[in-house]
């Protein structure tokens, strides 16, 4: 039997993901000018109305996310699908670009990333087989306590920044840690039941907007090809440019 689509989940999903690209259009603009020796800046970008709204999109992704939850037969798996092309995201943006000279961009714990793991945690702690609820409860407090504990030279960057505590000369150019933002998903993974149960609005169930509904359905794979994409339009605009 198939598993009834809540077009609404799609389509919010796809309108977050849109802005997002909007943001990194601009941001990526900015980078390839710098390259090519004529840099330009979007004073958008610094502005607190811009900040409001990248939340909202954000917020409005990992929420639908949370939702998700309740609808997905493996949790565990979506999460070390979505954590993996996190990774890749980071070899390629923190590895592969820096070694052809190409800085700025590196992503070491970004969207992808907080909701690779916040997927993860959430499996593990409602895994249907208890023990492994219960290992993973406690080893998330040991690893507290030593967080807590532990000498501040024994810290590893990555580690504090996971978390939302970042080193000084950390850099990540889409930065969002699990504090606050794995509460976001907590929320949306609280309200999943509700959604698969109806408890909504009937048009939240019905209303469509078929295009907004294809991005929302492939987000992920949207996602990791938006930058490449950006990144070589832009960069043949300069490059035809300089012809």
């Amino acid at each position: 039997m198939m598993r009834e689509r809540v077009y609404a989940l799609d389509w919010i999903r796809g309108i977050a993901v849109i802005g997002m690209i909007l943001h990194h259009a601009l941001f990526t603009l900015e980078q390839v000018s710098w390259l090519f020796g004529e840099p330009i800046t979007f004073w958008i970008l610094e502005t607190g109305v811009f900040w409001v709204l990248q939340e909202i999109f954000v917020c409005a992704f990992l929420l639908i996310s949370g939702i998700c939850t309740a609808y997905s037969r493996n949790v565990l798996r979506r999460g070390t699908i979505v954590t993996g092309a996190a990774l890749l995201i980071t070899l390629v943006t923190a590895v592969l670009l820096p070694a052809f000279g190409v800085t700025g961009l590196e992503i070491r714990f970004g969207i992808l990333h907080m909701i690779g793991v916040s997927m993860l945690l959430y499996g593990l702690c409602t895994c249907k087989k208890r023990w492994v609820s219960v290992l993973t409860v406690m080893v998330l407090f040991a690893a507290y306590l030593a967080l807590v504990n532990l000498p501040n030279t024994l810290y590893a960057d990555g580690v504090l920044a996971v978390i939302g505590m970042p080193q000084e000369g950390f850099f990540s150019a889409d930065y969002y840690p699990l504090l606050p933002y794995f509460l976001v998903f907590l929320a949306g993974a609280f309200l999943g039941p509700a959604v698969k149960e109806h408890r909504l609005p009937e048009h939240f169930y019905t209303l469509r907007i078929r295009p907004l509904e294809w991005v929302g359905r492939h987000s992920l794979w949207v996602y990791l090809g938006h930058q490449p994409i950006l990144f070589g339009i832009f960069g043949l605009f300069y490059w035809l440019m300089t012809l």
